[in-house]
């Protein structure tokens, strides 16, 4: 599958609700998506999760290896072409967010969502993937 890409997503996630991002890609679809990015050549998916983290979250944060935990892994269509498709692996961050979030080169908005709130906007990996877990799961409440 030539049109088959590789991308992690990582969720932080703190008093029940996930930390969502609109990146100024996600942005012209009008989407929040979790913290994450396309794989590289060679980057395991926790080496891949762990770079998108140092640079969409920036400000000088860092998480290292064994603070991420694959928890999910499935393929649907891309967000930003519908031609291709993502195989998605997901992660869970245990480690909090030690910075401050500002916007910066690549992330427009930071949000802290909770159940409940609109969901109309939410890339279709958390909606239909990461929220039914972490309420199965009881991350979220």
């Amino acid at each position: 599958m030539d049109n088959l890409i590789y991308v992690v997503g990582t969720a932080f996630v703190k008093d029940g609700k996930v930390l969502i991002s609109m990146s100024q890609r996600s942005a012209k679809k009008g989407r929040y998506t979790l913290v994450g990015g396309g794989v590289e050549k060679g980057e395991t998916y926790k080496e891949a999760a762990r770079r998108e983290c140092q640079e969409e979250i920036a400000n000088g944060f860092d998480i290292q290896e064994d603070e991420l935990k694959e928890i999910l892994a499935f393929r649907e269509p891309a967000l930003s072409d519908p031609s291709l498709t993502i195989e998605m692996h997901m992660m869970l961050a245990l480690k909090e967010i030690d910075v401050e979030l500002l916007p910066n080169d690549e992330i427009v908005e930071y949000k802290w969502f909770k159940l409940g709130d609109d969901d109309s906007q939410l890339a279709s990996a958390i909606r239909d993937h990461f929220i039914p877990w972490a309420i199965q799961n009881n991350i979220m409440y």
